[in-house]
């Protein structure tokens, strides 16, 4: 629908709509509405209205005073319009008013939830992070124990074969061939690799991530005033997700290396709330 249409349809008369479009060079329903407003007392009257003068055949005070009660009438309905188109366009702007303040609301909303969202990503890669290192540690000290397990099962072996032979020798008896100890399934164990340094992975409280690199002889107290002095001064202790466990001032005294964090550990701040001094 054409921008006259809607014009006509709210009660315009035609010279009001042509004026406020070619006139006034109206581009929008406000922008007509204001200009017939402004200007209605310039705008030529429609054809019902005459613009040449009339000729009088009488000039009777009858004829006089109807004239001037026509002029009344028509004045009165004039005001009675511009008042009509006024109401229009205060109830027009504030439609308006309200659809800009629920087009702002509802973009500042959705630029919450998507903040929300891109936090909430960048917490689960961090904590799937965590995990693999974790992870990753559980599998190395796994294989450091199988190792170790099977160094001890070979060792029992050799002194069982030889004590076996020992005292046969003793009785007098036919000293056969000693039976090799009984290769097992598993691999020649790897030779455990010694690690000088400790890299820890710490969530702070506010949920932000920070990484640091420690000697593995140093205690556990050097991670603690690490993070007093570059990052936070509240009360806190450190948890360790997994293996779970909670470090409390026992271990303070304990190297990196004694509480299973070398070569790299994930830990993760808890606020004391309810601290005492």
């Amino acid at each position: 629908m054409s921008l006259a249409e809607q014009l006509s349809e709210m009660g315009f008369e035609k010279n009001q709509i042509d004026s406020a479009v070619n006139i006034g060079k109206a581009a929008n329903m406000e922008q007509a509405i204001d200009w017939i407003t402004t200007h209605n007392n310039e705008i030529t009257p429609g054809a019902t209205a005459s613009s040449e003068p009339v000729l009088t055949l009488s000039s009777s005070d009858s004829a006089t005073a109807t004239g001037a009660a026509t002029a009344n009438a028509q004045v009165e309905a004039n005001s009675l319009k511009c008042d009509e188109i006024q109401e229009r366009i205060v109830a027009r702007r504030k439609e308006q008013q309200m659809a800009d303040e629920k087009k702002a609301i509802d973009m500042e909303k959705k630029r919450i939830s998507d903040g929300k969202t891109l936090l909430e990503i960048k917490q689960k890669r961090e904590e799937d992070e965590m995990k693999k290192i974790a992870e990753a540690n559980r599998r190395e000290k796994l294989e450091t124990q199988l190792a170790k397990q099977r160094a001890i099962e070979k060792i029992e072996a050799d002194k069982r074969a030889r004590r076996e032979k020992a005292a046969a020798e003793k009785s007098g008896g036919v000293v056969g061939d000693v039976p090799a100890a009984k290769p097992q399934v598993a691999t020649v164990p790897q030779p455990t690799r010694q690690y000088d340094e400790c890299n820890l992975q710490i969530r702070l409280s506010d949920g932000s991530t920070v990484r640091h690199t420690f000697k593995a002889a140093d205690r556990f107290e050097k991670v603690i005033e690490w993070i007093h002095q570059t990052h936070h001064t509240n009360p806190f202790v450190l948890v360790q997700n997994y293996p779970k466990k909670e470090f409390n001032e026992s271990d303070n005294y304990k190297s990196l290396t004694e509480l299973g964090l070398v070569p790299s550990g994930s830990l993760m701040m808890k606020s004391l709330a309810h601290f005492q001094t």
